[in-house]
């Protein structure tokens, strides 16, 4: 194919992360943006000159021209999407998280595989150049292993409310920490056991939004959350303090900032340098993977595995509820 036709199934917020890049590839365009509000399909054809816009995906997926699509609606509607797609032979990118439930995830892969088509998960933490380079460090033993990443962060969390509604959203210990656990898993291998006590401050909403979970991983690695979305309004307009460090037998990374990471062992503080890069980096490079995937018939680096296994964490994290509990992953 000369150039690769993408279409996007949800022309909301995410969906502006990833259209630019289509946009500006050599090898690619936007052949029909969908949406089931029309006037979200009309800013985005005029935002992106795309002339096919519809609130139908049966009108989007036969169209000739959509070999690929971008699924960018809400969470609790990605399953009916990506089968619909799968079925109709487009290729599919999908953001994150994959689907509420692991039961949904497996048949979009089953579907997918079945209809010859490629699913790439849209982790783009496997594409930003700090997430890589404390991967690097973590696994040349540097500080030792094994190792606690320690992540709090707290806010009015995600900008409309339908991020906190537990069926379509289901809140920040899966629609936010799900690149943690992802990123977890891409460093420390498989998780073997989670324990929760999360709870609900917010009073007009459905998740659990506040909370702690902690993730042991087979390394006998260990991932510690202390998350809230639960603070007053939506889209991050009261935040309170967060934290970020990982700590090892040797030693301890944190995180000063201007493009270095800061490694501490016994003899003192070590910089460590990475080259320097954006969101904006991170997406045009996972939209380039996706393009050579689809034009070459390789495998995503991110594909159903990863958005399955990610998704067994929080589905497991979300399961214990209101009560503390552990649970066992199989």
């Amino acid at each position: 194919m000369s150039q690769i036709g993408i279409g996007f199934i949800g022309c909301g917020g995410i969906h502006r992360a990833h259209a630019p890049h289509v946009v500006e590839h050599p090898d690619a365009f936007i052949a029909c943006a969908m949406d089931v509000n029309e006037a979200a399909v009309k800013k985005h054809q005029e935002d992106y000159g795309t002339e096919c816009g519809t609130t139908e995906l049966d009108h989007l997926l036969a169209h000739d021209d959509v070999d690929a699509v971008v699924v960018c609606t809400p969470t609790g509607f990605h399953p009916d999407a990506v089968i619909a797609a799968a079925r109709a032979g487009k290729h599919v990118l999908c953001e994150k998280p994959m689907a509420m439930t692991v039961e949904k995830c497996e048949e979009m892969a089953q579907v997918c595989e079945d209809n010859g088509v490629i699913l790439q998960i849209a982790f783009v933490r496997h594409y930003c150049n700090e997430w890589l380079k404390l991967r690097e460090i973590i696994q040349d033993g540097t500080i030792g292993r094994p190792v606690v990443w320690r992540s709090v962060s707290g806010g009015s969390g995600a900008p409309t409310p339908w991020f906190f509604d537990r069926e379509i959203g289901g809140g920040p210990f899966i629609d936010g920490a799900v690149h943690n656990y992802d990123w977890a898993r891409f460093t420390f291998g498989e998780a073997s056991r989670v324990s929760a006590n999360l709870r609900k401050l917010k009073e007009a909403t459905t998740a659990w939004d506040t909370g702690t979970a902690v993730v042991d991983f087979e390394s006998g690695d260990q991932l510690i959350m202390v998350w809230s979305w639960g603070l007053p309004g939506f889209g991050y307009t009261v935040r309170a303090d967060s934290a970020h460090d990982v700590l090892g037998p040797e030693g301890a990374i944190t995180f000063p900032g201007d493009a270095k990471l800061s490694v501490r062992l016994q003899d003192g503080e070590h910089l460590v340098a990475f080259e320097p890069d954006t969101g904006a980096d991170w997406f045009r490079r996972q939209m380039a993977h996706f393009v050579e995937c689809v034009r070459t018939g390789e495998q995503p680096a991110v594909g159903a595995r990863e958005g399955i296994e990610a998704t067994r964490i929080a589905e497991a994290i979300l399961s214990i509820g209101g009560e503390p509990g552990v649970v066992a992953l199989d």
